[in-house]
Order: structure tokens, then sequence, then C-alpha cells
């Protein structure tokens, strides 16, 4: 706020030191090139008159080669000054004397999350609050970018730590502090918060790991990294051995298989229900899920619609992911992972990746010793040699969103079947980062929100990615029934993908198919369908 202030005193002082050289430099003028005496003060008159470009009062014209120079100097000179006056010294004066002030207090309001310094890496988790109707307070110490949080709708305290302006005078009234600041700025404001007496929660988000025991002993309740999250959330969508995209399959025997089919948008059965098509009898094999704009959508029913692009998980024998294999284009799962970026968000991935025993390799445009392939990613040729199209996902981990739009438009075009998983720095760029052909996007603020979602407000604040496991299960309360009648899809949202019969796995399943005494049932399905299923058949719980 003092800054328009103080360019109205440097502007005050600089004309008035222009006006008395230029008066003084005229009156030189006039007394010894055009032999007329001035006195300082009629100079003074003819230079503020020139300066403004308001008129010459008696003299307006001049004998001397060198005084119309100086003239005409002068005049040139004011004219820039008066234009220059009023975008940097005018406009900024006005607008900071007559725009609304920003607090500079804690608001008196019960219950809130106060947030210290806006970014990244905390914005979905502001908006998913408000979606929850739980009120946030920034605590910004730029002060355009808390006018700018103020016309979004946001409540924001502008105040400067380093200018002693920060007191969190009414703190005891939050419910918990996010501290996302600078690290050494993070545990100042926390010492302050303690201070003053504020006993709840505190969790910072820092820049570099080492700091976290350091912001601990200044009050902190728990510190996390974004970066390294960040990485550990691209891990889990790249690898089966980190984060299984369904698990208890071993429980249907060797002969069952969970396979990742790509539905091209030219397959006969893309935009079809499963109901339309009736998947399961013409190849025997069963969708589990699919993968489409970034999300699992598990549990799926005979009403989902097999999105074109979409990639789709199935189970089933090595014949009947043959014959889905005819209708969509199987993932290759073999090949090695290609990493892209190898700044610190990419250094921990691969690190992570490796420590699971995956094949990594990795292309970055900076010089390392880790690297497979040196060179610009934005280049079809380096992405050729390097590797490109034997990987079996290729995982974008650059620092500007920019980049990862252009690269993943690249890389769609060249191996239109390759899994791109890509990190994004704004939460706003990932349908953007989907429509350039990306199948996953993963955002800094996204793994905060589920992060700190998830410690300060419990499980049900966000949306958690739903993991799909297959249970086995007795056909005690089916006994008599077909599965058409059965309706556990509709009942549970569990889906029946094999039965065991004479001690023989059967995944071949129509809707005729009869229940008998003795039946073993596999069924897929999240946590909650697994606990909704033995809640409303107990008799078919395994003894």
């Amino acid at each position: 706020m003092r800054r328009p202030f103080n360019r109205l005193f440097l502007l005050f002082g600089f004309l008035v030191i222009t006006l008395i050289l230029a008066a003084s430099g005229y009156m030189l003028g006039m007394r010894h090139l055009e032999g007329q005496e001035r006195d300082f003060w009629s100079s003074l008159e003819w230079a503020s008159e020139t300066l403004t470009t308001t008129g010459y009062g008696n003299d307006s014209h001049w004998e001397s080669p060198f005084m119309v120079v100086f003239v005409a100097a002068v005049q040139f000179f004011g004219l820039m000054v008066t234009l220059s006056i009023v975008p940097l010294v005018l406009i900024p004066w006005f607008e900071s004397r007559f725009e609304a002030r920003l607090p500079s207090a804690l608001p008196v309001l019960d219950d809130f999350v106060l947030v210290y310094r806006w970014g990244p890496a905390v914005s979905s988790l502001v908006v998913d609050m408000g979606s929850q109707s739980i009120p946030a307070v920034i605590l910004e110490e730029n002060e355009s970018r808390a006018r700018w949080l103020r016309e979004k709708g946001h409540r924001v305290v502008y105040a400067s730590l380093e200018e002693g302006q920060l007191d969190l005078a009414g703190v005891e009234r939050c419910r918990a502090i996010i501290a996302n600041g600078e690290d050494h700025d993070n545990a100042a404001v926390i010492a302050i918060a303690r201070q003053r007496g504020f006993t709840g929660q505190i969790f910072a988000l820092v820049d570099t790991p080492k700091h976290r025991r350091p912001i601990i002993l200044s009050g902190a309740d728990a510190v996390y990294s974004p970066m390294h999250s960040l990485a550990a959330g691209l891990a889990a969508k790249a690898s089966e051995r980190i984060a299984p995209r369904v698990t208890g399959v071993q429980l249907l025997g060797d002969d069952v298989e969970i396979a990742e089919l790509r539905i091209q948008p030219t397959s006969k059965v893309a935009g079809k229900s499963l109901a339309e098509i009736d998947l399961r009898r013409m190849t025997g094999a069963t969708i589990v899920g699919q993968w489409y704009g970034g999300d699992f959508h598990g549990q799926p029913s005979p009403h989902t619609t097999l999105e074109p692009g979409a990639i789709v998980v199935a189970l089933g024998t090595d014949d009947a992911l043959a014959k889905l294999g005819e209708l969509a284009t199987p993932l290759d799962r073999s090949g090695p992972l290609l990493v892209i970026g190898f700044a610190e968000v990419g250094q921990k991935l691969v690190e992570m990746l490796e420590s699971v025993g995956e094949s990594v390799m990795v292309l970055a445009r900076e010089p390392h010793e880790r690297l497979d392939q040196c060179g610009d990613a934005l280049d079809r040729q380096v992405l050729e040699d390097s590797g490109l199209r034997r990987a079996r996902a290729v995982i974008l981990a650059f620092s500007d969103d920019s980049t990862t739009l252009f690269a993943v438009t690249i890389i769609r075009d060249l191996a239109p079947d390759l899994p791109i998983i890509a990190a994004v720095d704004r939460a706003d760029n990932i349908p953007r980062v989907h429509r350039a052909g990306a199948d996953f996007a993963l955002s800094i603020s996204q793994v905060t929100a589920q992060l700190l979602g998830h410690k300060l407000f419990g499980e049900q604040f966000i949306a958690v990615e739903p993991r799909i496991r297959v249970f086995e299960a007795t056909s005690t309360p089916f006994v008599g029934l077909t599965l058409g009648n059965a309706r556990i899809p509709e009942r549970t949202g569990c889906t029946v993908v094999a039965l065991e019969r004479y001690s023989k796995t059967v995944t071949e399943l129509g809707a005729g198919l009869t229940f008998s005494v003795g039946d073993g049932i596999f069924l897929c399905g999240s946590g909650e369908a697994h606990d909704r299923f033995f809640a409303e058949f107990p008799a078919a719980r395994p003894d």
C-alpha cells in the first residue's frame, strides 16, 4: 500500500530538481547566448510552462542555434515526463487511494482453516473445503495475489511477515493451519501461532525434505513434501506392483488372468453399453472397470458405456481375453516404463519405481548420469531414439504444463495406444491434458487435497480412487436362482466374475446360469460393495 505514495514523493522531488535545472540553464543561456538578462523567477516560469507544455509567456523566439536546441530538448523532455507520469504514478495512486483496503486481521469466524500463502499445492483443497461448507481463510503476503483471490470470492487476509504486520490475533478460533510458504516462513508462522496459544493441528508443506525436522520442532504436527507425494501418486498410476488395479485375482486360480485393453474409437463396442453388446456372452471375459478421464470407474452396471479411448480392465481366461482383444487393443505390459523429465518429481518417481523392481528408462534435457537418453523430449526423433515404442507406458514429469501439453500431443501421435501418465502443476489444466491425449493426469493440488483432506476431515471429505478386489462367497442365499434373477450387481454393486463348481473354475457365465448347492462364488467390487454384499446376504459369508 505504501508504494504508490512513495512514487508520489519521488515524483515531487524529481519535478522540483528538474525545474531548478531547466530554469538555471535557461537563465544562463539567455544571458550568454541571447544577450538578454532573465532573473531566476522569470526563468522558472519559462521552465514550468515549457515542461508542462502550457505555453512560453513572453519568450517565444530565440536567435542562437544552441538556445533553440536547448529549448527543443526541454520541450521533448517535458512531453515524455508528462506521458510517463499518468501510467506510472497517477493511475497507481488513484487505485490505491480509492480501491477497497484488504483486511489485515483474521476475521471473527469460528472453526475455519487458515491457509498461509496461496499456491497450486492448496488450490484443490480450498475448493473442496468450499464444497463442504468448511470456511477457509487465506493469509497472503503478496498484495496483487491477495486482491486476485478476493476477486475470486476467497476470504483473504493481507499481512507481511517480514514487515512485522503478522500477529495472528484470533488464531485460536481456527480448526487447523496449513503452512504453504517458504520453509523458513512456514516455521516462523507456526511459531507465532503456537505462541498465540493455538493448540489445534498444523500441517506444513515443504520444498526441501531435510527441513521436516526443524519445522516439526517449530510446532507442526505433520510435514509433507508435495513434490514427493506427486511422485508417489504417479508411481501408483504406472505400476501395479505399487497399487494393483484389482487385488485377490489369485483366488480364481492360474487359468484366470487380468488384462488392460484400449477401446479404440473405431471399435464396434465403442460408445455402447455392456447390456447392448452382451460382452460376457460374446467373449467370456468380465469387465471390472475402465480408466477414463484420468479416473478409474469400477463397479460397472449393464448400463455402463465403454467410452472411446478408455482403457478397460478385464478378467478372464486366455481364450476369453483373446476374444476381447479382437474388439479392443490389448496393452503391452511387458516393456519398461519411460520417465521423461528428471527434476525433483522425476528423480523421486524413478527411485520409487526401481525400488519395487520396475524396469525404467529416463529421458531428460539436462545431462545426468542416470539418464538413458539426453535430449529434447519435444523432438520426435529424440522420442523415437529413447525407446518410446517399446515402453509399456510413458510418464511425463515436466515442471511446466505447457511443455506437458505439447509433449502429450506429440507422443499420442507417435504411439496411439501407449498409456500416457502426466504430472500437472495447475489442477485446472488437467482437462486440457486429457483432451491432448493423456490417459492419467495428476496435479500437486490433487495429491495434497487427498493427504490433508483425509487428515483434517476424514475419508468422507474426498473421493478416494476406488480399489477393486476379488473375494469369495458361498451360493447359500442363491440356490435355485439364476444369475439374472439374483440381481447381485443391482443390489450390492458387486459383479460375479467366476463360479467354482466340482473343483473347476467357470468364468463363462450367462444370465440363465442357476446356482447350485456347494457352488463357490467369486465376486468383484470395491470395499464398500464388499461390505454391502455381506450385509445384504450374510448367509453367503464363507465359514
